[in-house]
Formats: C-alpha cells, structure tokens, sequence
C-alpha cells in the first residue's frame, strides 16, 4: 500500500524540480498545425516516460510525421491504465502575447501568485504533473497500486487521424487494459470541476474539388481570374457540392441516409436525468456563452439556432447531430497575397459530430454515395478522423474513483452526461470495452485557444495548485486500485 504521507512530503520537496520539467515541456514549440518539433516533442516526452522507470519507452514513428510516444509500468497488478494524452500544441495565434509564448514563463498571472504562461500549458502542465506524481510514487514505494501504458499522440490538433495506427503499433500490449485516463486539469474559476461521460462521434474530414479530377477547370496550377469567362472554377464546383449537404432553410444535414441514423436520437438513462436537469437550470440562469464549451463570452453567440433556449439547447447541445464547415480554402492562402485567381483546387474542412450506432466508417461512405448520386464524384474525400461516440455511466468504477477522491479532497464536481466533442479516448474506450475518463482533477488551465494560455502552479482556497493535483493523482491512482484512503 502506498505511503501517502511520505509521497505527500516528497512532493512538497521535489516541487520546483517538478515545476521545471513542466516548463521545459512546455517550452518545447511542438505545434502540429505547423509540423514543427514534432521530432523534439516526441523525443523528449519519451526521456520523460524513461525517467519515471517505462524501460520501454519509445518513440512510434508512422512515417507521417506525427510520431507517438509509448511507455509503460507493470507491476503485476489487477488493474491496467491506458494514459491518453498529446504533446502537440496549437499555433500562436494572431491575437497579441504578453508573454513570449515559448518561453514557459513562471509568474503571477491572473489574480494568481503563480502560474506557468505558453502555448499548450493548460494541457502539458497536468500531463507533465501525472509523471510527477507517478515518479514520486515509484522512487518513495518502489511500486505503483496499478499498471499504467502510455499511448501519447502528436496530432490532437489536427483531429487525431493517426491514433489507430499508433494503436495498431501496440495493440498486443493493450489488451489489459481495464480503463482509460486523461490527465487533464478541469476546475472552473469558481472551483468547480466539470467533466464528461461521453462524447459524439467525431468524422473529420476534407472535401476537396480539383481541376484535374474533375476534368475541367485548370490542370495541376492557378491561371489567371480573367480567363473566368472561358474556364470553369474547382471553387465553384465545392460551394455547389457543399450546397447539397445543408438544407438552406434550417440548416439541418439533408443527405437523406445519414439523417436518418443520427436524427433518431438517444435513450436518456435514469443516471442522466439530474445531469441533464443541472444544464438545463444553468442555462436559464447563466449566459449559455459562459456555459456550453467551446463557446466563450469574449466572443458571444447572441442568437442560437431555431432561437432555441433551456431545455431545448441542452438537448440539441447533448444529443442532437451536427455538420459543421471548418473552413474553405481555395487560391493563394500566403504569406502576402496573390490576386486575380483561378485556383485549380479547392477544399472545405467539415467536421460532423453525432450520436449513432452506426461506425464513423460507414457515415464516410453515406457521404459519398450522397455526393455521387448528386453528380459530384470527382469530389475527393481526404479523411482526417474517424471516431465513434460512447458513454461511460458515472457508476463506473474509474469515475468513482475520481469523485470520491474529490470529495474527500473538499472540491464539488459537476459531470456531464455527453459533450459534443469526440476523439480516440472515446473511440477506443468503446474498441476495448472499458470505461473512459477525460479530465476529472483539480487546477485550471485557462485560455487555450487564444493568446496568454496558462497553468495555475499555486492555487487559491477555491483553485488547486501544482501541490494538490499531485496529491489528487496519487490518491486518485489508489482509489481506483480499490485502496482507500
């Protein structure tokens, strides 16, 4: 059984070393948007695994240029962990830093006395804080309460498209696997911690109409825009595809198949009820741009589809599907500007994210039979992810684990029963048959997705520090391990 009182004191002491590696993590500019230091971010997050004892670890090279990273401690207990997380970051951003965004900079930051400020801090800083932890435990018993595997990704960003490979690469290493975790920080500024039990499927894909496939238009390079008049446009042949998929009155999916599998809905289970119940009431007492995630105030939405608000957003949020276009990209996309163009190729991102037993592969192909049978197949389909939907009900013994823990700890915890996100750690809890938990520990990562991203080193009364999180991991670990405090 572990010795909490001496990994407590152990992790007071080793606390700036701890704080360091989390900054040399986070100064590693390993953004996979840009394909930069890929190599170097793979490379060190595997010296990372080495140093808190996985003799395996290594780095999975595919040969894409989004190398994985796998390690692994057996101890020969009952219970395995598969520990999913990425060492990929987002681009700066254009919006202006008032820290160098690479330079790990620790200091007072937003009301707190000290934080750690970068790019990609609120997601490297918890994961980096569960190796620490880990270390911790290892160098103080010798011995973990479980097993862990690490299966770490450098293309998060961009949609996890090569997970499976990277799980193909060690699938006879994962079979005893009993659950999977994600080392994510998920306190909200009044000290709350939000989770999700489920997430949608997510297909990610490109859309994408050339001259030379179509057999019109210019072949294999941009010519001039004035030579519109007596040539066809790639660009004009995507919108026109692009129009087929969305009924223009309500915005809802019109391919015909695959609305009928996903607009079907989804059996709400007695479990879910309160949860659904708590969004719903925060939804009418609070701006839902302060609520639902991945909207923010700073950037309101004023008005939400079919005007929709209370219960009917919380259900159409939860459980209703969804195909958005990412983008649209077609000519000269910089740096600088060309003007007066005839692009020879176009494309258009879309992301659907749904709730259906129908697999992520065969809603790809009601995409394509849609886009033939509408006289568009020279519309080639890249897939970027393919990710299938699943829940873990709150009974499940990693998730009491968590709130257990929590709850000892003082912190409330507030679940939800679904998000609209989606990704492997979903797609792979329902391939291996266990429970799947995102997040779920105290500390606060903040702003992400714009300029001034930081991790919460020391806390307040309300948020975790460094200290506390590592505190939680360990007790956390031998919960699920079935050792109570």
């Amino acid at each position: 059984m572990t010795d909490r009182a001496q990994v407590y004191s152990e992790i007071a002491a080793r606390l700036d070393n701890h704080i360091a590696q989390i900054q040399a993590f986070v100064q590693e500019p390993s953004v996979s948007l840009d394909q930069q230091a890929m190599t170097s971010g793979a490379k060190r997050f595997a010296d990372a695994l080495a140093m808190i004892g996985c003799a395996d670890a290594s780095v999975i090279d595919l040969g894409d240029g989004y190398p994985g990273v796998w390690g692994s401690l057996d101890f020969g207990r009952p219970k395995t962990l598969l520990i999913y997380g990425h060492y990929d970051v987002r681009p700066v951003g254009a919006e202006p830093w008032s820290h160098e965004p690479f330079a790990g900079e620790v200091t007072a930051f937003d009301g707190f006395a000290k934080a750690i400020v970068g790019r990609g801090a609120a997601a490297k800083g918890p994961l980096m804080a569960f190796l620490c932890a880990v270390q911790t435990m290892v160098e103080t018993d010798g011995s973990l309460p479980v097993n862990l595997c690490f299966l770490i990704e450098g293309a998060e960003i961009l949609g996890s498209p090569n997970y499976p490979g990277l799980v193909a690469a060690r699938r006879d290493q994962l079979d005893k696997v009993t659950a999977i975790f994600g080392p994510r920080s998920s306190q909200v500024p009044g000290g709350t911690i939000g989770f999700s039990l489920g997430y949608k499927g997510l297909v990610y894909l490109d859309l994408v109409s050339s001259g030379t496939k179509w057999g019109r238009g210019p072949d294999g390079g941009s010519v001039h825009s004035s030579t519109n008049v007596v040539v066809d446009n790639p660009a004009w042949r995507l919108v026109h595809a692009l129009a087929t998929l969305s009924d223009p009155r309500t915005g809802e999916i019109a391919i015909a198949d695959l609305k009928s599998v996903v607009s079907s809905g989804k059996k709400i289970e007695p479990w879910e009820t309160p949860l659904v119940a708590d969004l719903v009431a925060r939804l009418k007492d609070q701006d839902p741009n302060g609520v639902i995630p991945g909207l923010t105030p700073q950037f309101p939405v004023r008005n939400f589809r079919d005007d929709l608000s209370g219960e009917a957003l919380a259900l159409r949020y939860l459980y209703g599907p969804g195909m958005n276009v990412s983008s649209l990209r077609a000519g000269y996309t910089g740096p600088g500007t060309k003007s007066f163009l005839l692009p020879h190729e176009a494309r258009a991102t879309i992301d659907l994210r749904v709730v259906s037993e129908v697999s992520a592969e065969d809603l790809i192909g009601m995409v394509r039979a849609h886009l033939d049978a509408a006289g568009y197949s020279d519309i080639a389909i890249e897939i970027r992810g393919a990710y299938d939907w699943y829940q873990t009900t709150i009974e499940a013994d990693i998730v009491r684990a968590a709130t257990d823990t929590l709850a000892d700890m003082g912190y409330n915890c507030r679940p939800w029963p679904l998000q609209a996100f989606g990704g492997p750690w979903a797609h792979f809890g329902k391939v291996f048959g266990v429970p799947s938990l995102q997040g779920g520990a105290p500390g606060l990562g903040a702003r992400a997705a714009t300029s001034d991203e930081y991790f919460v080193l020391e806390g307040t009364d309300k948020i975790a520090g460094l200290a506390q999180l590592e505190r939680f991991y360990v007790d956390f670990l031998n919960r699920y391990a079935g050792q109570a405090p």
